[in-house]
């Protein structure tokens, strides 16, 4: 019977490997076999032998790994607690004795192969590995490591099994992140950066929040004779999250993704995460905090007492702090790399003026809830009170309201000069289209609940008045779904109409740009002269600076249909092109791309 829950086990484990990779391979595969560019590559097979290769990779990784670990495990753990547990030892042993010798096999053949072939060492399938392997050892480390500092706080005891998966499931981190540090340029390893960096934010975001909030409680409420060392305090956990956290976070977002070249991965931590995430954060715990604190002075608490009512607050009000000094210190890098104003700039004005006026939104639909409810009050009453309702949405829009006046204000300010730049950003019409299809969508689902409402209550009996109130929910979110959605649609009309008419394209549809890295921008020059821009260096050394006004008007004098624009010691030499075949529809050249022939 030990024998067959062995092989389960085994079983188990290698399904759940196959499960976690299987759908990203997959995805990975179809995308760079349907989304590259045409050729014979691929039919040599070798795409499906890194495919199984890679993955047996991992899964020996894991199980080499997990058997030396549990092997490790029994030695250092008290024998009281292991017992005579044969199972865990011949798993042990198995995982060990076999698995450690074909991984290290599989892992030599495969440095070989990365050493001697180049494209090997660019595959997707090595990226991949070298990307999930050692974040896979970090999670199962930091997971150890919580559980061995939680253990010797929270119970005084030792955790040998624990120290046991963090000593081996480390040393698996440090050897894959020195091989993918030698073997991944810096552009590929960004991937393991922003996920390291991702993971150790939110460890350390939580076991901040946990920390700070279960103080307070304990100093305010509790007032136990230990704070930080017993079996009672929750004190010993949220220490052990953020002693987990920070470390990760330091090492993959301060000592290498901050610093690194500001790529869209690089933003892609900073934007949604760093600055919109921490803002999410602090506006549910202000609405959290505010919304109990007024119950509790001018509304109805349904607790008797203040420890019952607050018992929530404290983590309430800690995510605000956390959540605010996250938001501060992701806005002040954010700032840093982006002196100007750029796009990335709008991108951070209008994610924060959407995410406050989502939260002012739902404010308006409650104080509208709870109007019908005042109108139209219940017999019997179940539930939050009218007053909580109103004091609900009363929270939502002072928390809301304030930040989305400031931040569209700045956004007013910025278009009140008619810079078509301004007017006519992708992020600007990104923001309106997203604000009034989501209200489009949110109209259309209350109306169809609120006739289903309404159709019920008059079958079953007519439409009386505790009919309209069952349809005060879908009510408000229509009335409110329907003046966001109007308002953007009204300020996208007014942007319409003051964006100037556009000039219709005549010359080149083309443009090649030979000479100095930078000192262009692609979408100016693409903007003013309607043509497809793109850049090449020389590489003698000998190109120029460029001026805009002298590349656009080199190019409107051309009437080529694309033309490569040389910057060299004395000057701009334009050369029109040509290709077989007619340019058809506005718009970029589909196609190859024209070579210049100079």
């Amino acid at each position: 019977m030990r024998l067959h829950e062995g092989l389960i086990m085994i079983l188990g484990l290698i399904s759940s490997i196959v499960t976690l990779v299987l759908p990203i391979v997959v995805v990975v595969w179809a995308v760079r076999h349907f989304g590259g560019r045409g050729g014979p590559r691929g039919t040599d097979g070798r795409g499906v032998r890194r495919f199984f290769q890679y993955l047996l990779l991992y899964a020996l990784m894991i199980v080499a790994a997990v058997g030396l670990s549990e092997l490790f495990g029994l030695l250092l753990e008290q024998p009281a607690l292991v017992g005579d547990d044969r199972t865990a030892l011949a798993r042990a042993l198995t995982f060990s004795v076999f698995g450690i010798p074909m991984f290290v096999l599989l892992a030599v053949w495969t440095r070989r192969h990365l050493r001697q072939d180049p494209d090997e060492a660019r595959s997707l399938g090595w990226a991949v590995y070298a990307t999930f392997a050692p974040l896979t050892a970090l999670i199962v480390a930091m997971v150890a490591l919580g559980e061995l500092v939680s253990a010797a706080l929270a119970d005084q005891r030792f955790a040998g099994t624990a120290l046991a998966q963090l000593v081996v499931w480390t040393g698996v981190w440090v050897a894959h992140w020195i091989v993918a540090t030698r073997m991944l340029d810096a552009d590929r390893r960004q991937g393991q950066l922003l996920l390291g960096s991702l993971i150790g934010l939110g460890t350390t975001i939580t076991g901040l929040v946990w920390l700070l909030g279960a103080s307070v409680r304990i100093l305010l409420v509790d007032q136990p004779d230990t704070l930080l060392v017993g079996s009672q305090t929750p004190l010993a956990p949220a220490a052990a999250t953020l002693v987990v956290g920070a470390p990760v976070w330091v090492w993959y977002w301060l000592r290498h993704l901050a610093p690194s070249r500001r790529t869209p991965v690089w933003f892609a931590y900073v934007l949604p995460v760093g600055v919109g995430g921490s803002l999410v954060l602090a506006v549910v715990g202000a609405s959290i905090a505010g919304y109990q604190l007024l119950v509790w002075l001018i509304g109805e608490p349904a607790a008797a007492t203040a420890a019952q009512h607050f018992e929530g607050t404290p983590i309430a009000a800690a995510c605000v702090v956390v959540g605010t000094v996250s938001w501060w210190y992701h806005r002040r890098v954010l700032a840093g790399a982006t002196p100007e104003r750029t796009e990335v700039t709008r991108v951070y004005e209008y994610l924060m003026a959407g995410i406050a006026l989502l939260a002012a939104a739902a404010g308006v639909a409650m104080v509208i809830v709870a109007l019908v409810e005042s109108l139209l009050p219940e017999v019997v009453e179940f539930g939050t009170s009218v007053v909580n309702s109103l004091l609900a949405g009363v929270t939502l829009l002072l928390v809301g309201g304030p930040p989305w006046w400031v931040f569209w204000s700045r956004i007013g300010r910025a278009t009140r000069t008619d810079d078509p730049d301004e007017l006519g950003a992708p992020t600007r019409r990104l923001y309106l289209f997203v604000l009034f299809g989501l209200g489009g969508v949110a109209a259309v689902v209350s109306v169809l609940v609120a006739a289903f409402v309404a159709i019920q209550g008059i079958l079953q009996g007519g439409l009386d008045a505790q009919v309209v109130r069952d349809m005060r929910i879908p009510v408000a979110i229509l009335l409110t779904a329907g003046a966001v959605s109007g308002y953007h649609w009204a300020v996208y009309r007014d942007d319409r109409s003051r964006l100037p008419a556009p000039v219709p394209a005549r010359g080149p549809r083309y443009v090649l740009l030979v000479g100095a890295p930078g000192g262009v921008d692609r979408g100016a020059l693409e903007r003013l002269t309607g043509a497809r821009v793109d850049v090449w260096v020389r590489a003698d050394g000998l190109a120029a600076p460029w001026v805009v006004d002298d590349v656009v008007a080199a190019v409107r004098g051309s009437a080529a249909e694309a033309v490569t624009v040389v910057a060299g010691p004395t000057g701009l030499e334009v050369v029109a092109m040509q290709r077989p075949g007619p340019l058809t529809g506005p718009g970029p050249l589909t196609g190859p791309v024209p070579q210049p022939t100079i």
